[in-house]
């Protein structure tokens, strides 16, 4: 039972290593942590003493920050956010909300951003996915599973770009062909891995120049 595990983890680690380890996240979750609340008058009655244009402290200024338009400034709620869930703002000493305060303005600020991502959501780069070339699949295995694998005779080569690169995102496309070696080279790489003989005979076939 033991050895079928790791046969499974051993392939299934050489099939991600070809995708270069990416790893797809679901949509943000929006925050369900009880009743919201506006961020303004909470900002001018605590944060504004300190963030202000004349004072900027720590470079942050939400005197002036549209908090009717949250997405707008996206990352510089981010920072307010990480503030306050550490509760490290206002500094000890200050006024301060109290913790359903926190939790109201948290909720709404964490709830607008993911609302926001989901209905605008910024995937980043989307022109091509970049995989791994043969080679760097050969060093991947041989790092991760400490294998010497002649991939040349599993997978096919790869591509080059109009320069002569075959590393190129441009020229490195997933076909469902290609994606079939590509498994089938993970299955006899992870037998090879935890040591199983493979199953039955297997043919190899060469040309001998004439």
């Amino acid at each position: 039972m033991m050895r079928r595990v790791y046969l499974w983890a051993a392939g299934f680690a050489a099939v991600a290593v070809l995708l270069g380890g990416a790893v797809t996240a679901g949509p943000p979750q929006s925050s369900s942590a009880g009743p919201s609340v506006a961020p303004r008058p909470v900002l001018d009655k605590y944060c504004v003493t300190c963030h202000n244009q004349r004072l900027k402290t720590a470079g942050l200024t939400l005197d002036t920050i549209d908090a009717a338009n949250i997405p707008a400034a996206a990352d510089t709620w981010e920072k307010v956010i990480r503030k306050l869930r550490a509760g490290s703002m206002p500094p000890p000493g200050s006024p301060r909300p109290d913790q359903a305060g926190y939790d109201a303005l948290i909720a709404h600020l964490e709830s607008t951003l993911d609302r926001a991502s989901i209905d605008q959501p910024n995937p980043g780069r989307t022109d091509a996915f970049h995989r791994l070339n043969r080679s760097e699949y050969r060093n991947a295995v041989r790092d991760l599973l400490g294998l010497e694998v002649d991939v040349t005779a599993l997978v096919p080569a790869d591509a080059a770009d109009q320069h002569g690169f075959d590393n190129m995102a441009g020229v490195l496309s997933v076909s469902p062909v290609l994606l079939e070696r590509y498994v089938s080279a993970a299955r006899k790489i992870s037998r090879l891995a935890v040591g199983v003989p493979p199953k039955g005979a297997t043919v190899e076939t060469y040309t001998v120049p004439l």
